[in-house]
């Protein structure tokens, strides 16, 4: 797929009832109003960090690294950075912010990193893009999720990592065929609800790639020749368009598992572990992607609701399914 594409067809669209929302808005609820339009959510917290629960979690996450590549699989983590975090110039006025918070993102980076994954620095990737192209925007403005954009920009970027470093032979499939960019048209962001103003805040619009032929998202996950697999929560489902973008970057068919962020991303892996897909198809490469504003939330927390469970158990299940 050609970059230049998509910068000459990158630039987003802003509607104008979007646009009108009162940067001056208070915080509502579950959510703070923030300037041009922008909604944030008040549970990813920007101005403190718990450290000890950073450092639970990322222990966490470096022993489940350690346990899938006894399984015989590269791993690949797609750490999403918070968009709170990186598009803080939209942030109520007088919103408190505190350096520290960047330790959520370095630290479960350089950890899993010396755990054995391969983990691209999507945080300073994002930043860089923005700088270059201010126009590009990479998630909504009014929900918690990345825009097509976003994600298409993260899947080059690591692919690019996969072929430099993962060392894959050459698949007998060919990747995803990928097309033009064509407009995306979210009716009601995820926030909106939350900040009382659905029926104000309008819609927003974004590009998604063209998926070509045969080879879409639906294809790719009755795929048996997949020797990739994505696994992870609702940033990664169809709708945004990562798998197929990896896909035809990566020049392979890519498999994709996911389950709604509020089941969150451990429960996810398990569940594809247990998979009859699992069981029949190891993949080479296993792609998991996590959210930073998770990074402060282990397999125990009371978030996970009835899926929580001991980080113990979590990395002994872990290691029974993979035969570790």
């Amino acid at each position: 797929m050609a970059r230049a594409a998509l910068s000459r067809r990158g630039l987003l669209a802003v509607p104008a009832a979007l646009a009108a929302t009162a940067a001056s808005a208070q915080q509502s609820g579950l959510v703070q109003v923030g300037a041009q339009g922008w909604l944030f959510p008040v549970w990813d917290k920007i101005d403190g960090l718990d450290q000890a629960a950073l450092r639970d979690t990322v222990q966490v996450i470096t022993n489940a690294v350690t346990a899938l590549r006894a399984g015989r699989m590269d791993v690949v983590i797609c750490l999403i950075p918070s968009r709170k975090r990186l598009m803080r110039q939209y942030m109520p006025a007088g919103a408190r912010y505190l350096p520290e918070v960047e330790r959520r993102y370095a630290l479960p980076l350089a950890e899993a990193r010396r755990a054995g994954a391969l983990v691209p620095d999507l945080d300073a990737h994002f930043r860089g893009v923005m700088q270059r192209e201010p126009g590009r925007q990479l998630f909504w403005k009014t929900d918690t999720h990345w825009t097509p954009v976003g994600a298409e920009v993260a899947a080059i970027e690591v692919a690019r990592q996969m072929r430099e470093q993962l060392g894959m032979p050459p698949s007998s499939r060919p990747g995803t065929r990928m097309g033009e960019l064509r407009p995306m048209t979210l009716a009601a962001g995820d926030l909106a609800r939350y900040a009382g103003q659905r029926g104000t805040v309008g819609s927003e619009e974004s590009w998604i790639r063209q998926i070509l032929g045969v080879e879409g998202p639906a294809a790719l996950l009755d795929d048996d020749t997949t020797d990739v697999t994505v696994v992870g929560t609702s940033n990664v489902q169809p709708r945004f368009g990562f798998q197929p973008v990896l896909s035809n970057q990566i020049l392979r068919p890519v498999g994709l598992f996911w389950k709604p962020n509020n089941l969150g991303p451990y429960f996810a892996l398990l569940e594809y572990l247990k998979s009859e897909d699992f069981r029949r198809n190891r993949p080479r490469a296993l792609v998991w992607n996590l959210l930073e504003p998770d990074m402060v939330t282990s397999t125990s927390s009371s978030a996970w609701g009835q899926v929580a469970m001991p980080p113990a158990t979590f990395i002994s299940e872990i290691r029974r399914l993979v035969g570790a």
